[in-house]
């Protein structure tokens, strides 16, 4: 019995049919690509000649739900990031992993190899910048207390969310490796994105909440100074 095309038509219908009952984005797209290329081989083999228009528009019709698959499946999967941004995009717990992407995008990773460290924000003055401690330690002064945070704390976020002046010089020894963004265009792209910054403010609203808690005390993760801080901070203050 020879095979009857039409059946292609049932079954692309079918498969569609399913597609839109399906709320899952990435599951739609790849049942509506399946639909569509079932739907090409009945255009191909129910006439002859085949009917090439109805081929060129379904085939650009697959080409167009791939980009978008692509963009779904980079939303949803760390697919292609750095080891690097991998442990960062840890920190950003607020984010998809397409949102963090967008701030990735924006980031710039910083070693710190000044004998005397890199000043990343001084107390009571603006800072025009949103830091992250990836890794090492670094140096705090704040409220004439002394102490040394570690690796995975946010660095200017009061400046950033309060759009006001930072409360702590802090200070990156040399060998500290940190991630700088501009708040300018953080900000920005937070405006342009409304999930993205509303994911973004709830991580440093979080954050800065615990540090407003402990704000006439060195936070719960803070390590008491040694030498090496105090002549940092000394060298720092010298220098204003």
């Amino acid at each position: 019995m020879p095979f009857d095309p039409s059946w292609l038509i049932h079954i692309g219908a079918a498969l569609l049919l399913i597609a839109y009952a399906i709320r899952d984005e990435l599951k739609l797209r790849v049942l509506i690509i399946v639909s569509t290329f079932i739907y090409i081989a009945y255009y191909y083999l129910a006439a002859d000649p085949p009917l090439w228009d109805a081929i060129i528009t379904s085939a650009l019709m697959v080409v167009i739900n791939i980009v978008v698959l692509v963009q779904i499946t980079l939303e949803r999967t760390r697919f292609r990031m750095s080891e690097d941004e991998k442990a960062l995009f840890e920190a950003f717990e607020t984010l998809t992993p397409g949102q963090f992407r967008r701030i990735a995008k924006l980031a710039k990773w910083r070693l710190s190899a000044e004998e005397d460290g890199v000043i990343l924000t001084r107390e009571q003055e603006p800072s025009g910048s949103l830091f992250f401690i990836f890794e090492g330690i670094i140096m705090v002064e704040k409220r004439e207390q002394r102490f040394r945070l570690p690796e995975g704390n946010f660095v200017g976020e009061v400046a950033f969310v309060l759009k006001r002046k930072t409360t702590a010089t802090t200070i990156a020894p040399k060998g500290v490796r940190f991630v700088e963004w501009d708040s300018a265009a953080l900000r920005k792209l937070s405006e342009r994105h409304p999930n993205l910054g509303n994911g973004l403010n709830a991580l440093l609203t979080r954050d800065l909440a615990r540090k407003i808690g402990a704000s006439y005390r060195p936070p719960d993760d803070a390590i008491s100074t040694d030498n090496r801080t105090e002549s940092l901070l000394e060298n720092a203050q010298r220098s204003d």
